[in-house]
């Protein structure tokens, strides 16, 4: 496959992620209504059927895909747990912890896949 559309496979995997901290945000202050049957489980996403038909494939020669594949899979699971999250516990202050402690790993996931798509050019 060629570089450009790894690259296009991975921005796209970026921008989808970041829709889902946003909706996620969103979801977390009542502007947003989120079932668990809304979040895909990590092998289920676009970026999730990609990366398991053809991307750890591709991605195979860059030193971040293991770490990538987990932070992705942790990813997925923090959305379900937040989600599930009772109304009550998503205005606490653990709640807002938690929230916050999903954005980072997010930010985190998305520059890991910055990171790839430059190794990947």
């Amino acid at each position: 496959m060629s570089n450009a559309m790894v690259t296009m496979d991975l921005q796209a995997a970026e921008i989808a992620h970041l829709n889902w901290k946003s909706k996620l945000t969103d979801f977390f202050y009542g502007l947003e209504t989120l079932n668990l049957s809304d979040v895909p489980d990590h092998t289920r996403c676009d970026f999730g059927k990609w990366l398991y038909d053809r991307g750890l494939k591709d991605l195979a020669g860059l030193s971040e895909t293991s770490r990538m594949e987990q932070l992705h899979k942790e990813v997925h699971e923090d959305i379900k747990m937040l989600v599930a999250m009772p109304k009550e516990q998503r205005e606490s202050d653990d709640g807002k912890a938690r929230l916050t402690k999903f954005k980072d790993k997010c930010d985190q996931f998305i520059a890991m896949l910055e990171r790839m798509e430059r190794e990947v050019r």
